[in-house]
């Protein structure tokens, strides 16, 4: 009986989860619709911090030298954030053939930094553009994909525009972990509310492809004011709103693409380097996520079960509606993103791996062993 209001109860939560999802969805903007063409060509400095990027590195750039530049001009810098691998001498190689490309070499970093917070900062001091685009070496962009993202933030007069490029996934885990990140926005920010609202709880953002009015970045005190922050685009998101500027989530999946990551291990690694520290290292919020995704998607194929075996038919249909209703709201999020829509049938086995990369991702810090990263340690 109690099982069965539960499993009630989740079918309601879950009918206005869908709503939320779908509603969110339409008012994600996509760049470029309805914009007027850019004067005055601004220059726009690519910025690109790289560490052990051989095999994403020559196709980034490639991309981005083939942007439809008529309405602003362009310079790529990338940042060699000390490779082991060959990433600075494919860089160097473009370089000589392109004079619009320029690589930075880089060393040791300094104490109380991280890794790409440095790197970002180092490429922004040697930018010359009236606006900055990070862009992650992994991220491979269409032909018009800084103009019209310049086109829309200009429209709009914000400080910062960002958003998830299209997630190109491989293997099982890929696919069932990867695409949470806009799941999660989707289902729980309005997105209306981050362009509108000042306030910097409503923030979302992706550092794989942030352009920010170069304005906004030394108001906000570029990347020295959050140097020591994990989930550094989360944390310039808020310094560029509370530095008075607004900012824009954008659908990029038309614009850009990307793959994250590559195998099992390094969707693992990377996650849980920095899953719980994009919860403000809050345990608090933690239980509250666990209490929130487990009735909903995990707990109703048990009872599925449950009620099949025990000869309990309104158990079983409710259960089995949300089931149905879960992998709506996956469905409807996957769409949004480019991602297919079948993908929503594995909305339980997607909780129960990000659950667990979020309780390893805590226990990082609790045991003081912290996360590893392309060589280096973080906690």
């Amino acid at each position: 009986m109690i099982l069965t209001l539960i499993m009630a109860i989740a079918c309601a939560l879950l009918v206005i989860q869908l709503i939320f999802a779908l509603l969110n969805g339409r008012a994600l903007p996509v760049p470029g619709r309805r914009t007027r063409p850019i004067e005055n060509r601004p220059l726009v400095s690519v910025l690109i911090p790289a560490r052990d990027e051989e095999r994403n590195i020559e196709d980034c750039l490639n991309h981005v030298l083939a942007s439809n530049d008529s309405e602003f001009r362009l310079e790529v810098i990338v940042y060699d954030d000390d490779s082991s691998d060959n990433t600075g001498g494919i860089v160097r190689q473009i370089a000589m053939e392109d004079q619009r490309v320029s690589l930075m070499q880089g060393g040791d970093l300094p104490e109380g930094w991280k890794g790409k917070c440095y790197a970002c900062h180092r490429l922004a001091e040697q930018a010359t553009g009236s606006w900055y685009l990070m862009l992650d070496a992994d991220v491979k962009i269409g032909e018009l994909a800084i103009r019209d993202t310049l086109r829309s933030a200009m429209k709009k007069k914000v400080g910062l525009l960002t958003g998830f490029p299209k997630q190109i996934t491989g293997s099982w885990m890929e696919k069932l972990v990867v695409p949470m990140m806009e799941f999660v926005i989707l289902c729980h920010v309005p997105i209306p509310m981050i362009y509108r609202s000042r306030s910097e709880v409503f923030v979302a953002a992706h550092g794989a492809y942030m352009l920010i009015k170069k304005s906004a970045y030394e108001s906000a005190g570029g990347y020295e004011a959050v140097k020591g922050e994990m989930v550094d685009d989360i944390a310039m998101a808020r310094a560029i709103k509370n530095a008075g500027y607004k900012m824009m989530l954008a659908d990029m999946s038309s614009h850009a693409r990307m793959r994250m990551y590559h195998n099992t291990r390094e969707v693992w690694e990377g996650f849980s380097k920095n899953m719980f520290a994009g919860l403000g290292k809050n345990y608090l919020l933690l239980l509250a996520l666990l209490l929130w995704y487990v009735p909903l998607y995990v707990l109703p194929p048990v009872a599925l079960l449950i009620g099949l075996f025990t000869g309990n038919p309104q158990l079983a249909a409710a259960s089995g509606i949300a089931m149905l209703l879960g992998m709506g709201v996956k469905a409807a999020c996957n769409v949004r993103g480019g991602l297919p829509l079948w993908h929503g049938v594995f909305i339980s086995a997607t909780i129960c791996c990000t659950i667990a990369i979020a309780l390893a991702s805590a226990a990082g810090g609790l045991n003081g062993k912290g996360h590893q990263w392309k060589g280096r340690s973080y906690s």
